[in-house]
C-alpha cells in the first residue's frame, strides 16, 4: 500500500511539473531553452534534472502541439503559432463577453505578438457566446463605442512596420525609421529612436518618442512610417517622462504643455454638457445678465482647445485670455472673407492656385 502511494505520489509531482513547464513554454515566434525552463521549474520549487526536462518535452510533443527549433544553438522550444490555449477552467460568460470587447476595440493597440498569444483566448469566447444561446450572444452586437467627432478612417499601418515597432516597445530597444513627413515625396532617415510610449488618438496612432539627443518628446505618426528597423541598442528614458503626465499635459492636442486659465461665454444650450463633463477641476459655470453661461476653467493651451471652441460656431465667445480672444476673432474674420465670397473654380484634374495637393501642403 505504501509503495503503491509512493508511486502515485510521484505521478502526481510529475504531472503538476509537466504542467507548470507547458505553461512557461511562450507561444510562436518566441521561443524558449531547455536551460531556462529547467532554471525556472527549479525556482519554483521542482526538485528536476535538466535531463528530464529534455525527456519531458520530447514526450509531450506527441499530444501537444510544441515545436523545436534546432536550426541554431541554444534550441529554442515553443508552442504552434495556431496553438489552443494551455488552460482548464471555462470561460464565463461575463470574460466571453470582454475577451470580444478587447478583440473589437484594442486590436489597433495590442502588440502583434500579443495579439497572436490572445488568438486562442478569442476563438474560446466565440465558441462560449455561441453556446450561450441567441439572447445572451446579440449582446455584442448591443454594445459600440463612437467617437464624439467626425469619424476618419483608419489609415493603413504595414505589418511588418507595426510588429517590429511594437517588440521595440516591449523590449525598451531603439528603433531606426524610414518616415514620410506630409507633403514630402521621400521618406527621410531617423537613425536613432527611443520609443517611450504609444498612444491612439481618434483613427491615428501616435509613437511617443526621443531622437537627435533630446529630451523633449516628438510625435510620430505610424502609418506614415515606410520601415522601422529594430537596434539591439537599450533605449534611454527621460529621468522624469511619465506618459499619462505627457497626455495631461496637452501635449497630445497639439499644444507646448502650458495651461491658461480660460474664461469662455457660451449660449445655454451649448453649455448644459459641461454640467456633466467639466473642462476641468476647478471648473465654473456662472449665468450671466443675457442668457448666456460663464466658464472659467484651467486647461491645456492646444489646437484641440481651439477646435473645440470653434465647433460651437456663434454660441461660443471666448473673453480671456486675450491672446486667444484676439486669435478666435482673426479665425472669424478669415472665415467672413471666405464665406462672403463665391468659392473660387477648381478644374476637373483637381489643380487649383498651388497646381497640386501636396505642393499645397508644402511649407
Amino acid at each position: 500500500m505504501r509503495a503503491r502511494r509512493a508511486v502515485m505520489a510521484g505521478e502526481r509531482e510529475t504531472i503538476l511539473r509537466q504542467w507548470e513547464m507547458l505553461r512557461r513554454i511562450p507561444r510562436y515566434p518566441v521561443k524558449t531553452t531547455t536551460a531556462e525552463l529547467h532554471a525556472s521549474l527549479v525556482k519554483a520549487g521542482y526538485q528536476v534534472t535538466k535531463r528530464t526536462v529534455e525527456r519531458d518535452l520530447e514526450r509531450l510533443t506527441v499530444p501537444f502541439p510544441l515545436l523545436a527549433d534546432e536550426r541554431s544553438k541554444p534550441f529554442g522550444w515553443s508552442w504552434r503559432a495556431d496553438a489552443p490555449g494551455l488552460t482548464i477552467p471555462g470561460l464565463t460568460l461575463s470574460q466571453a463577453l470582454t475577451f470580444q470587447l478587447v478583440e473589437q476595440h484594442l486590436r489597433p493597440l495590442l502588440p502583434p505578438a500579443v495579439l497572436a498569444e490572445l488568438q486562442p483566448a478569442f476563438a474560446l469566447a466565440a465558441a462560449r457566446l455561441a453556446e450561450a444561446g441567441p439572447t445572451r450572444r446579440s449582446w455584442v452586437d448591443k454594445v459600440r463605442v463612437v467617437s464624439p467627432t467626425q469619424t476618419l478612417r483608419v489609415p493603413p499601418i504595414a505589418p511588418e512596420v507595426q510588429r517590429t515597432l511594437y517588440e521595440a516597445l516591449l523590449t525598451d530597444h531603439q528603433v531606426q525609421i524610414r518616415y514620410l513627413k506630409p507633403g514630402e515625396k521621400s521618406p527621410i532617415t531617423y537613425e536613432a529612436v527611443h520609443p517611450l510610449g504609444l498612444v491612439q488618438r481618434g483613427a491615428v496612432l501616435y509613437l511617443v518618442c526621443t531622437f537627435f539627443g533630446y529630451t523633449d518628446p516628438f510625435l510620430l505618426v505610424l502609418h506614415r512610417m515606410k520601415t522601422v528597423t529594430a537596434l539591439e541598442v537599450p533605449v534611454v528614458r527621460p529621468p522624469d517622462f511619465d506618459l499619462d503626465a505627457y497626455i495631461a499635459s496637452g501635449r497630445m492636442g497639439f499644444g507646448e504643455g502650458k495651461t491658461i486659465r480660460l474664461e469662455l461665454w457660451l449660449d445655454a444650450d451649448a453649455a448644459r454638457h459641461l454640467t456633466e463633463t467639466p473642462l476641468s477641476e476647478d471648473q465654473r459655470l456662472t449665468p450671466t445678465c443675457d442668457g448666456r453661461v460663464q466658464v472659467n476653467a484651467t486647461v491645456p493651451e492646444t489646437e484641440q482647445l481651439r477646435w473645440w471652441i470653434l465647433g460651437f460656431g456663434e454660441k461660443a465667445e471666448v473673453v480671456k485670455p486675450i491672446r486667444l480672444r484676439k486669435a478666435m476673432a482673426g479665425t472669424a474674420r478669415n472665415l467672413a472673407l471666405r464665406y462672403g465670397a463665391e468659392p473660387r473654380q477648381i478644374n476637373a484634374a483637381g489643380n487649383g492656385a498651388h497646381g497640386s495637393i501636396e505642393e499645397a501642403w508644402r511649407p
